[in-house]
């Protein structure tokens, strides 16, 4: 069993010590300025959501951005499937199949992904996790973070941050909660928002300042 008494690894530790709240705060502004303010704009962090499944960031702006602009697209399967086959992307099969399950489901309930009533944010995830297809967890959760981004308490746990905490995350699939439980734990005690954080970090694995190299698109 995955031990709770060595769930941070070093360098984990190392990186929530060097968190400063001047970040903290800028990224929390950036991000609030590009949360979604309509049911499109939500709708649009769930497409790029699926087109993040099993690609890189690149790969997944490119994707997005040939299928943001969804009203192109809606309620005709073979021009979906054209543009994500032209996109580069791959899984575009799955990719076209997943998404057109979910139009169907985010416009016939749209309250169901905007508002989470009595639920915690962990049991709102698993609710949406199991209505949709293709996306998991870990995706579902990066849907969640994209549209309420200062507010949001579960965290898309990639294979990244399950090498964060020193696992596999072909072979450790189990401890999902377990680690994700450690990281708002740690945002918690930084007074960090966790997606805020997991920003954080992956940027500065990309040696960047900020999430602009790829959020951009998301911004209009």
């Amino acid at each position: 069993m995955y031990s709770e008494k060595r769930m941070l690894t070093t360098k984990g530790k190392e990186f929530f010590d060097s968190i400063k709240p001047e970040d903290v705060c800028r990224y929390m502004e950036y991000w609030q300025s590009v949360a979604p303010k309509t049911e499109d704009e939500h709708y649009q962090r769930w497409l790029f959501a699926y087109m993040s499944v099993h690609t890189s960031w690149k790969s997944n702006v490119r994707g997005y951005q040939a299928i943001k602009r969804f009203k192109q697209w809606e309620g005709d399967k073979s021009k979906l499937h054209r543009k994500i086959e032209d996109a580069r992307v791959g899984f575009q099969n799955q990719r076209t199949r997943f998404i057109m399950d979910f139009k169907e489901k985010f416009w016939n309930n749209v309250d169901d992904f905007l508002h989470r009533g009595q639920r915690t944010w962990t049991e709102w995830r698993d609710h949406l996790v199991k209505r949709i297809l293709g996306l998991g967890n870990a995706k579902t959760s990066f849907g969640l973070e994209m549209a309420f981004p200062n507010e949001c308490e579960v965290t898309c746990m990639d294979t990244h941050l399950f090498q964060f905490y020193g696992l596999d995350q072909t072979k450790d699939a189990k401890h999902y909660k377990a680690i994700e439980a450690d990281w708002l734990k740690q945002c918690e005690a930084k007074r960090v928002p966790s997606y805020i954080a997991r920003c954080i970090y992956w940027d500065k694995n990309q040696n960047k300042r900020n999430s602009r190299y790829w959020s951009y698109c998301l911004e209009k």
